[in-house]
């Protein structure tokens, strides 16, 4: 057994979203992230770390002078997503205009923007708005 597996298990696996939900999701963007498009496609993300706060820590991140953002490069597909994460617009419309913008089949386009979402998604980048059940 891993420390990956004990981490699991201790602190549980966070929930899965049902096919029909994710769908239904509205991909909403961090609003501490800034973002800005450079000349070629590419779009590039400015993420805030989290401050170390004080004691022992905190000296150690001043002291070896680590970065206070981190940067990401998304390529022309992730940056056409990412524009369309705007708590509007759904999984299913986003997956539409994959389709009609890059010519693929709906499986291709569903699967990647799932994978895709779900990465932006454990990175803290978006949050998957989902309807309640009541």
């Amino acid at each position: 057994m891993g420390l990956a597996d004990l981490a699991t298990r201790w602190l549980g696996r966070p929930p899965r979203i049902e096919p029909k939900a994710l769908r239904q999701a509205r991909p909403l963007r961090n609003p501490l992230i800034t973002w800005q498009e450079r000349g070629d496609g590419i779009l590039e993300l400015e993420c805030p770390l989290e401050t170390q706060g004080k004691g022992l820590l905190a000296a150690f991140a001043r002291r070896a002078k680590l970065p206070s953002v981190k940067r990401i490069e998304l390529e022309p597909v992730g940056a056409f997503v990412w524009r369309c994460c705007d708590g509007q617009t759904s999984f299913e419309q986003i997956s539409r205009k994959l389709r009609d913008q890059y010519k693929l089949n709906r499986l291709e386009a569903d699967a990647a923007l799932a994978s895709f979402l779900q990465t932006l998604s454990q990175r803290r980048l978006i949050t998957l708005m989902v309807k309640q059940k009541r």
